[in-house]
């Protein structure tokens, strides 16, 4: 099995990272430990996972057990395609009166100096829930509390994140994933935080999801990733205002895209064309890319990059079907007919000229007329 993520026990309580190295995984909030200077902050003993439990199930079984397998005893009304929390805490010293507080803030940072760090503050009580970290990372992070006679106590902690697949917690819209995090045949890992791919964000007109329509904070999470292009594989009469529900400063792109097996048509090679031109210029990301449901025909241009980037086939198939975890299983099941024409798009990929996956789908592209240097800056840009 080549499955890139993390190797975990096939119980839901257990998981064992193998590929990682990740020994174990526990809950997304641990205790806190009292410093000397009266504050104390958790304190994480094992990895935390930001996705349910099930889809770390689906990503070590056997690649010949169906998502169904998975999903069926949910039931379609049953969502798990939320990424979850860490949940950091604070505790202080019982000489400090909780109403001395004035404010508390955690500064979380990919990098032991806190650097580029992230801060979020604690609106009610001693808890906080931080969404929308990156799996398989170590984090670095510090409370800060300030007290109403103007001193301050601050204090560090560190934690790690389960590799896994990176859902993501958008309000107003569902089935976002990060495009990276998957590793590659030749054992690079497509970077996070590049691409991300979901649901329509603006209920488009001619959907008439109004479920899937940002709310002012959901606008607020995608921004905060800073999303630079709106990459709208709808067509545009689906077009709601004159600029991207993300704001003005966000470029949107229309593409009207194909879908499966449909993509290598001679009447799809113009569209395919400048969609993987426009995924080249590096300027574009941060982006969001996603059709109606982030289901076919995000699912299909996902599957067209992370084939070029090196993915092995099983990863591709996992990565399209982890869309069961917000939408009736049946219809990404790859047994069933929709989930089928991934296996019959990869199928036909696989007659063009080249060694790997990879370079069948470069051979591809190149035939609908994406350029070598365009090739390379995609590769460049998501494998570094």
């Amino acid at each position: 099995m080549k499955n890139g993520f993390l190797k975990s026990a096939l119980s839901l309580a257990l998981c064992v990272g193998m590929a990682f190295g990740i020994a174990a995984c526990g809950d997304n909030t641990e205790e806190t430990e009292m410093k000397d200077n009266g504050l104390s902050v958790s304190k994480f003993d094992e990895p935390v996972a930001l996705v349910d439990e099930s889809v770390l199930t689906y990503m070590n079984v056997p690649s010949s057990v169906l998502v169904s397998n998975i999903v069926r005893s949910l039931g379609n009304e049953v969502r798990q395609d939320k990424g979850l929390p860490v949940t950091i805490e604070y505790d202080l010293d019982k000489e400090i009166v909780r109403a001395n507080v004035s404010t508390a803030k955690v500064k979380i940072s990919e990098n032991k100096d806190l650097s580029d760090a992230r801060s979020v503050f604690f609106e009610e009580g001693n808890s906080v829930d931080v969404y929308n970290l990156k799996t398989g990372k170590k984090y670095y992070f510090q409370v800060s509390v300030k007290l109403t006679d103007g001193s301050s106590l601050t204090e560090n902690g560190e934690f790690e994140t389960v590799a896994s697949p990176r859902f993501m917690n958008v309000e107003g819209t569902n089935n976002v994933r990060d495009v990276g995090g998957w590793t590659t045949e030749s054992g690079k890992k497509i970077k996070q935080g590049i691409l991300y791919r979901g649901s329509e964000i603006d209920g488009g007109k001619n959907t008439g999801h109004v479920d899937f329509c940002l709310t002012e904070k959901g606008v607020e999470q995608l921004r905060a990733l800073g999303i630079k292009t709106d990459f709208d594989l709808r067509e545009e009469s689906c077009k709601v205002g004159e600029y991207s529900i993300l704001g003005e400063d966000v470029s949107r792109n229309f593409y009207n895209a194909p879908q499966y097996q449909s993509v290598l048509n001679e009447s799809s090679a113009e569209t395919v064309r400048k969609l993987f031109s426009d995924l080249a210029n590096p300027e574009a990301y941060p982006a969001y890319i996603h059709c109606t449901h982030g289901v076919d025909r995000a699912g299909t241009a996902s599957l067209l990059l992370e084939s070029l980037l090196g993915v092995a086939k099983e990863d591709l198939v996992r990565d399209y079907e982890l869309s069961a975890f917000y939408y009736n299983y049946a219809h990404v099941n790859r047994s069933l007919e929709n989930g089928g024409n991934v296996l019959k798009l990869l199928e036909r990929l696989e007659k063009y000229e080249g060694k790997t996956l990879a370079d069948k789908t470069a051979a591809f592209l190149l035939s609908v007329g994406v350029t070598q240097e365009e090739i390379d800056s995609i590769r460049n840009i998501f494998l570094g």
